[in-house]
């Protein structure tokens, strides 16, 4: 798919062309930890990258590197907050440790589901919004055609290259493989080339 997806970029789109000639190939396996990877996620709402790496570090060495519903269950709400997480945050994480324990399917299950309706189950968490569930899709179901206009890394790559054009417009062209051209432009923004 990846040849194909960017054989569309060259012809659709020149600016997203060039950010491939600077990036290269991308090389990349979808997350295997639906639970881990929302944990993490739903730290890092609203929080730097550096921020939200020193708290899930902390939350790693809490349940002995390995981030599991029942691992988690068994802290308490204060004991997370003593780690930096936020309260609403840390009752997020538990209610979703309780709700995988009690249905250990639910996350999997998610992958029959298009994606208007995993964003749908997903945002029916209390404290799961459309940009932590867009992460969800992207990372770890690996859906083509995701757009994640929520996410403050995309959208400042994409206003270093496209300036203030309007972004569904101008990734309408990029259907329907956005999900990857976001990925691109995230790797453009990782290697150092947004100033």
């Amino acid at each position: 798919m990846h040849e194909q997806a960017i054989q569309h970029f060259k012809n659709a789109d020149p600016i997203l062309d060039y950010v491939i000639g600077k990036v290269g190939a991308l090389d990349y396996t979808p997350e295997s930890d639906g639970f881990a990877f929302l944990v993490q996620v739903i730290i890092g709402q609203m929080l730097s990258a550096k921020a939200a790496d020193t708290i899930h570090s902390r939350l790693l060495a809490k349940v002995d590197g390995t981030v599991t519903p029942t691992a988690v269950a068994m802290l308490e709400e204060d004991s997370l907050r003593s780690l930096g997480i936020a309260r609403r945050k840390a009752q997020t994480i538990l209610a979703l440790a309780q709700q995988v324990i009690q249905d250990p399917q639910v996350l999997d299950d998610l992958a029959s589901l298009d994606d208007r309706q995993c964003l749908a189950c997903l945002c029916r968490y209390k404290g799961i919004g459309p940009w932590t569930a867009k992460m969800y899709l992207i990372f770890v179901l690996d859906r083509p055609d995701v757009l994640p206009l929520e996410d403050g890394a995309f959208l400042q790559a994409y206003r270093h290259l496209y300036g203030d054009a309007d972004i569904e417009t101008r990734a309408s062209v990029w259907k329907p493989y956005r999900s990857l051209a976001a990925r691109y432009l995230y790797r453009f923004l990782d290697l150092g080339y947004c100033r």
